[in-house]
């Protein structure tokens, strides 16, 4: 059963400002690291890998997930990206977003384990985004 995915159409060229943004959220990533701050560094991430995921999604189709379920977005991609290493880089964005709930909703503190993991993953998601979209 495939239920449909509640998205918005965007024009493509506008997958630039989702890039950039995903940059920005990982050099937030990056500072907040650099200073022990570890659940703005997960945080950051997070919001990273899913920006980029939208630019992926406005690059090649012109649309992104409105979905309050961030796994929309990833099977989204998955049904609609067919590009060598989607699969692998979605299990990267996977990771994170399962970490999403932890780091911005609950009790429990993010620690510098959970924070360097979240950046690896982070780190690997982007650097398959950026390997697909054009060069600026």
């Amino acid at each position: 059963m495939h239920k449909k995915m509640p998205t918005v159409e965007v024009n493509k060229s506008q997958y630039v400002n989702y890039y950039k943004k995903a940059l920005e959220f990982f050099q937030s990533m990056q500072n907040a690291l650099d200073q022990e701050l570890w659940s703005s560094a997960g945080l950051s991430a997070v919001h990273a890998a899913i920006s980029a995921n939208d630019a992926v999604l406005v690059f090649f189709h012109g649309i992104r997930s409105v979905s309050k379920d961030h796994q929309d977005a990833v099977n989204l991609t998955l049904s609609l990206v067919d590009y060598e290493g989607v699969k692998e880089a979605l299990s990267h964005l996977r990771r994170l977003l399962a970490k999403k709930n932890l780091v911005e909703y609950e009790g429990k503190l993010f620690t510098r384990s959970d924070a360097e993991d979240v950046a690896k993953h982070a780190e690997r998601f982007i650097g398959w985004v950026k390997g697909i979209l054009p060069r600026e």
